[in-house]
């Protein structure tokens, strides 16, 4: 072999592992993306979320707190002084296998202006008990991100991505939560606990 095929052979191979290893490297990521899916089990448990929404003036001039206590729910109501307001608060319950997100009813109790707060049970979960821990039993953990991507290597390759502003993730998989509604979408989200039936722990 001359040298003028040697390096026609030796350019040729550059350019054929340049153009392979954004390939190789997109390949791999989706790899690395797809493993805990194959290997990380579905949730097991539902979650109990809360989230606030922006100012209405029909509803009720209180403040309403939802917090767990020995495995139940409850809300702490208390009345809001002349000329202050409080974004109202909502309870969602993610479905762990509809992956479905749904709105807790909840009545607010009446409460005069300068009353003291009161704690009342939501009668919607009184049927259930909550782990208020931030780790679910099986592993999963409730996550509130803006949005992710593979980093730079994404952003070469076009890959990055904004993901919903919630998800549950447990050791590389991630479960998005969908379906509030776009008001409450952008607003901020928090986790309560997670609920537990008879027999689980």
């Amino acid at each position: 072999m001359s040298r003028g095929d040697r390096s026609f052979l030796r350019a040729n191979t550059f350019l054929v592992a340049a153009a392979a290893l954004p390939l190789v490297v997109v390949g791999l990521f989706l790899l690395a993306s797809a493993i805990p899916r194959w290997t990380v089990e579905p949730p097991a448990y539902d979650l109990l979320l809360r989230a606030t929404g922006p100012y209405d003036q029909t509803r009720p001039r209180v403040a309403v707190d939802f917090s767990v206590r020995d495995g139940r729910v409850e809300a702490t109501v208390r009345p809001l002084a002349a000329e202050t307001y409080a974004p109202p608060t909502t309870l969602f319950l993610f479905d762990h296998e509809t992956l479905q997100v749904r709105a807790i009813p909840f009545e607010i109790p009446v409460i005069t202006e300068g009353a003291t707060p009161i704690t009342v049970p939501v009668d919607a979960l009184r049927e259930v008990r909550v782990l208020d821990q931030p780790i679910a039993p099986d592993g999963y953990r409730f996550e509130s991100r803006v949005s992710r991507g593979p980093g730079i290597v994404g952003d070469l390759f076009g890959m990055n991505r904004y993901d919903p502003h919630a998800a549950l993730v447990n050791r590389g998989r991630v479960v998005p939560i969908t379906g509030l509604s776009s008001t409450v979408y952008h607003m901020p989200l928090y986790a309560l606990g997670w609920v537990v039936t008879d027999g689980q722990h």
